[in-house]
């Protein structure tokens, strides 16, 4: 429970082998998986998305839709580790692109293996699939921290997935896990925030007896206004039973040209967040962001056992209808300034 407390509560380029880093003004050789279509494909079934150009040595090779998310909470180091898995479709290749950022959104510079390669520094990784192609890359800790990682880092993973078609984008379903092995026997799984399907009100339903069941949360702001959230909780008559409001979390970062880069995210044990008694049995907490979109987390810890709760949409405690889900245009503003170079397959 101590390293619980700890990683929670403080949970805030070099080439990977057979990858390249974009950077500005080198293009990397066209080779490997081809994830783009040498004319635009049709990409309006996804949020009406429009495709982008892949550029290689001689400027641009073809064409590809993409999709893209957040996971809101990496934690590497400290005892614990981060890894995060994908496998393109059977239908395509697919280019893969994740970027790092500390909970204020900034860069991060992380340690990372792919395939059990050596570790390797950088703030992004980014590679390309060949159909049914899996990979993992594991998330070790700090740069700063080498070798022996003992402080947790925390913070977001943005992840941009390009394909040569809207179909093959619509199957990409990359999934984030944290680890304590050996210490503790916690694995957690969680899944992508995706920029189309976000919200402004969210909940779940746990248990926290303040001993073995507790319940953690991380909120991630996915909007351009920086806000504090309310969090209710209910007990089992739907009656509130605690409340309380978190810490202003910073707004996406605004960047040149009119795009925009990572938000801020926050984390910390529910009874840490709320005043009143935390309900006996199962309650509902429900996050409120008010008019400002989101995506939220919630963690059930029993003991030894730990998992990633289920967190669906919700709405205002004054309305009736669901919130809306997030709109493409601001998706298409985070992807603006993204490189979009050929990347090189994972080998």
């Amino acid at each position: 429970m101590r390293i619980l407390a700890f990683s929670l509560m403080a949970l805030a380029a070099a080439a990977l082998p057979g990858q390249t880093v974009a950077v500005p003004g080198a293009q990397p050789p066209v080779t490997g998986p081809v994830y783009w279509s040498t004319t635009a494909p049709d990409c309006t079934s996804l949020a009406g998305e429009s495709a982008v150009a892949i550029t290689g040595a001689s400027g641009t090779v073809g064409y590809s839709c993409y999709v893209s998310g957040t996971f809101v909470w990496l934690a590497a180091g400290g005892g614990w580790s981060t890894a995060i898995r994908v496998a393109a479709p059977a239908s395509g290749a697919v280019g893969v692109d994740y970027s790092f950022y500390d909970g204020s959104g900034n860069n991060l510079q992380l340690d990372s293996t792919a395939s059990g390669a050596a570790a390797v520094s950088g703030d992004d990784v980014n590679f390309a699939l060949a159909a049914n192609q899996p990979a993992e890359i594991g998330l070790l800790g700090a740069t700063s921290g080498a070798p022996k990682y003992a402080s947790v880092t925390t913070g977001s993973v943005y992840a941009v997935f390009y394909c040569p078609d809207a179909a093959t984008c619509a199957n990409v379903l990359p999934q984030l896990l944290y680890s304590a092995l050996p210490a503790t026997p916690w694995s957690l799984s969680v899944p992508i925030a995706w920029d189309t399907a976000l919200s402004t009100d969210y909940s779940a339903v746990g248990v926290d007896d303040g001993g073995a069941q507790r319940v953690s949360l991380v909120i991630y702001n996915e909007d351009i206004a920086a806000t504090s959230y309310r969090i209710e909780v209910f007990d089992s008559t739907g009656a509130l039973a605690a409340s309380g409001t978190t810490p202003s979390i910073p707004p996406l970062q605004s960047l040149a040209g009119g795009a925009y880069g990572e938000g801020g995210t926050y984390a910390a044990m529910l009874s840490g967040v709320v005043t009143g008694t935390l309900p006996s049995g199962a309650f509902k907490i429900l996050v409120d962001g008010g008019s400002i979109y989101s995506a939220v987390e919630v963690l059930q810890f029993n003991g030894a056992s730990a998992t990633a709760l289920q967190v669906g949409y919700d709405s205002q405690p004054d309305l009736t209808s669901s919130a809306a889900v997030q709109r493409s245009n601001l998706r298409r503003s985070r992807v603006a300034l993204r490189p979009k170079t050929v990347f090189r397959p994972l080998k």
